[in-house]
């Protein structure tokens, strides 16, 4: 990787982390649904301008059921039961769990040596992050946020099943379809 490669990667990482911080600002104003609904009315607009990918409604909708809606629904509430945007920003990486185990039970794909040690070592990274937690955390947050990371697998198993497609559209339709 080139130093501005890096520096992109980092930056990447810094906004992506620091969206974890806000999502608490946001819910000092807004219930869990309206700053769902708001997310992802303003991400959808995309959509006035990009033509709708070919595929059908109801994939397309259910997908943005469980991709987005599902997913950011469920994480807001986690944060109003409690859970610390710290641990949301890691609890979320469960989704690559559980989308490979979704994968392995309904599509038969299994992953390699390779992925599943790299998955190991990361469940353990995670694992390990988790046991630092203290016992103060509610379990209906850590029960939600889960569950959120489990409506994300679903998504991704569908955006497998709509198959090729160009991205920039496919995004900004399913997040009309979220709403």
């Amino acid at each position: 990787m080139t130093p501005r490669d890096m520096l992109l990667a980092a930056l990447v990482s810094l906004i992506w982390g620091s969206a974890f911080v806000f999502i608490q600002f946001g819910l000092q104003d807004f219930s869990a649904p309206q700053l769902t609904v708001l997310r992802f009315v303003v991400a959808a607009l995309p959509a006035l301008f990009l033509p709708r990918p070919r595929i059908g409604w109801k994939l397309l909708i259910a997908t943005g059921l469980t991709l987005f809606t599902g997913q950011f629904l469920l994480l807001f509430f986690a944060y109003r039961a409690g859970l610390p945007p710290g641990l949301a920003s890691i609890a979320v990486q469960m989704h690559v769990f559980f989308t490979v185990a979704l994968a392995a039970l309904l599509l038969r794909e299994r992953p390699n040596l390779a992925q599943s040690l790299g998955m190991m070592i990361a469940f353990a990274g995670l694992l390990l992050i988790g046991l630092t937690v203290g016992g103060d955390l509610p379990l209906l947050a850590l029960v939600l946020v889960l569950a959120g990371t489990f409506s994300w697998a679903i998504g991704n198993l569908l955006v497998k099943r709509i198959g090729p497609t160009p991205v920039m559209p496919l995004m900004a339709w399913i997040r009309v379809g979220s709403n």
